[in-house]
């Protein structure tokens, strides 16, 4: 799917078009208009946006893929699967939502389950560990932040 139509759009009715200091309207991250050029930025905005269609194709019935800081904190406090799906979404993120290099949901909400770093609430939820027992997942690191640099170590 192309977002390139639909993210142009966004930045050019965004509500702060007009101010120095900028919001991306998909991802929430600032920048600074005349000196950070916007094409990183709507960039950035359709690889999040490619991100969510494919986590939805692959996980139905899981809540959207939260984009944004506030979408992801929003959703914290829903569920436990929510919770997952809100770090999973942050480390996703980190890794510029490669998803062909960063673990698919399943393998990673398994790898949290066995994880020193996960709240003992998450790690203790029986739904959770019915549907996703605990399998370490190799560069899974504090803050449940998946990197591949992590891997070989």
């Amino acid at each position: 799917m192309d977002f390139r139509p639909y993210v142009d759009r966004l930045f050019r009715e965004a509500p702060d078009r007009l101010n120095s200091t900028r919001q991306n309207p998909v991802t929430g991250s600032s920048w600074v208009s005349g000196v950070d050029r916007p094409g990183p930025q709507k960039r950035a905005a359709c690889r999040a946006l490619v991100a969510r269609e494919w986590f939805a194709w692959d996980n139905p019935g899981i809540s959207p893929l939260p984009l944004s800081y506030a979408e992801r904190e929003k959703l914290k406090g829903k569920s436990a699967v929510d919770y997952i799906v809100s770090v999973y979404a942050r480390s996703l993120a980190t890794q510029k939502y490669r998803t062909a290099i960063h673990p698919r949901f399943r393998d990673y909400a398994r790898g949290v389950m066995a994880s020193p770093f996960t709240p003992d609430f998450i790690k203790h939820d029986p739904a959770i560990l019915k549907d996703y027992p605990p399998r370490p997942l190799g560069g899974l690191g504090p803050g449940l932040y998946w990197s591949p640099a992590k891997i070989s170590r």
